[in-house]
């Protein structure tokens, strides 16, 4: 087998790789996508923006601010930090991907900043809930308890 015989065989299997690579490329972010719409489903069914919103009209006068970041809508004009520096101060960690997550805030001013934060998000386990960074049940009663319980400790009541 000449040089060039050799090459052209080599570009054939590397073609044929390439396409199954794409392949899978393909069918990995379908996969994310069809998990991206299942979580934004479970966003709408529990409500959070509404619930916050309640919130804020009923607990606060309307004094607040109800806020919903998307992660993987975000662009990179989003970021306050340059990407390539992590905030631990090392190489960012490709396996830290929080682009899966449906974040929701209430912020005001009450003798300082107060926030209640809920991440609605996808994990190796599935989707997962949390306020204020603790974990709760993805159901709409843990959901409004678990709220109830952020705003008092918020406020130390």
């Amino acid at each position: 087998m000449t040089w060039r015989e050799t090459l052209e065989g080599l570009k054939e299997d590397l073609n044929e790789v390439r396409a199954q690579r794409q392949k899978q490329v393909d069918e990995d972010e379908a996969g994310l996508e069809k998990e991206r719409d299942g979580l934004s489903q479970t966003a709408r069914e529990l409500g959070v923006d509404g619930l916050l919103a309640e919130m804020n009209a009923t607990l606060l006068d309307g004094k607040g601010k109800v806020e919903t970041i998307v992660g993987w809508e975000s662009s990179d004009e989003d970021l306050d930090i340059d990407p390539g520096i992590s905030m631990n101060g090392g190489e960012p960690d490709d396996g830290d991907d929080d682009t899966d997550v449906i974040t929701t805030i209430l912020s005001w001013n009450e003798g300082g900043e107060m926030e209640i934060a809920v991440d609605l998000g996808l994990s190796d386990e599935g989707i997962y809930l949390q306020i204020n960074e603790i974990e709760i049940r993805p159901e709409r009663e843990a959901l409004e308890q678990g709220l109830i319980e952020a705003f008092r400790d918020e406020l130390e009541l």
